[in-house]
């Protein structure tokens, strides 16, 4: 995922309040999240094992595959990067010490949809 990441590109998306820049790749095996406002870089990445646990947290009363949530996401987040808003879907952010969260509210099957992304300082390395 990572080296699929150095392929994308960057793109202004604004979240809340505020602009940043990310990029994104989404795969049926998870996917990664690079978030700058360019003082700070977060990123998150995430395997199928940990969205299905997230899902079953943030989404009682969806009982669908993994797959079809990382396809959700991949559905939401890949039109925001290529500048296309949707306004069946609201973004919000909320930065921490420890990092930035990024919440999604939405719809999948007809039923609310929340996804939470939980981003951490990228490390020297990766940015």
């Amino acid at each position: 995922l990572e080296s699929s990441l150095l392929t994308q590109p960057w793109t202004s998306v604004p979240f809340g309040e505020s602009t940043f820049l990310a990029k994104a790749c989404f795969r049926d095996t998870g996917y990664i999240l690079l978030i700058s406002d360019l003082s700070s870089v977060w990123y998150e990445s995430v395997d199928a094992e940990a969205v299905g646990q997230r899902s079953k947290e943030l989404n009682k009363r969806l009982t669908v595959h993994v797959s079809s949530f990382l396809n959700r996401l991949r559905n939401l987040m890949c039109p925001l990067l290529a500048g296309q808003l949707d306004a069946t879907t609201a973004f919000s952010c909320r930065r921490s010490a420890s990092g930035l969260s990024l919440h999604v509210k939405s719809e999948l099957a007809g039923l609310p949809f929340y996804w939470d992304f939980h981003c951490c300082p990228a490390p020297l390395e990766m940015v």
